[in-house]
């Protein structure tokens, strides 16, 4: 039997000081900084705990979101990609960047920030 808590459809940890290694090698890191007068978003997985990544437990794919609008998806693949992605968008300071990812054994989780 598995020593996994019981997952939410939507995984969103708020206080990673106070989270156990599950929670943290699950929840998207996310880092924006500015490129050319936009915003460059980069998320990764493994930040806080390295995420496993072979066949049979990976990230399938991060999604970014401003607000509640997809913004890039990104389809990962066992074994062959790391998850970490990047993107540069034309968005307004204050808005909430979310990013999402799926383990293909454990679920959706989500990290935001804002601009």
């Amino acid at each position: 039997m598995s020593d996994a808590p019981i997952l939410s459809a939507l995984n969103h940890v708020t206080d990673l000081a106070g989270a156990d290694d599950f929670a943290k090698k699950h929840t998207p890191f996310i880092q924006t900084g500015d490129e050319d007068g936009k915003t460059r978003i980069d998320v990764a997985l493994g930040h806080y705990v390295a995420h496993p990544n072979q066949p049979d437990h990976f990230i399938q794919w991060i999604e970014v979101l401003a607000g509640d609008n997809p913004i890039a998806r990104f389809d990962l693949s066992p074994v062959a990609t790391d998850p970490k992605v990047s993107v540069v968008v034309d968005l307004d300071a204050g808005t909430t960047v979310r990013a999402m990812a799926y383990c293909n054994l454990h679920g959706l989780w989500a990290a935001e920030t804002v601009l």
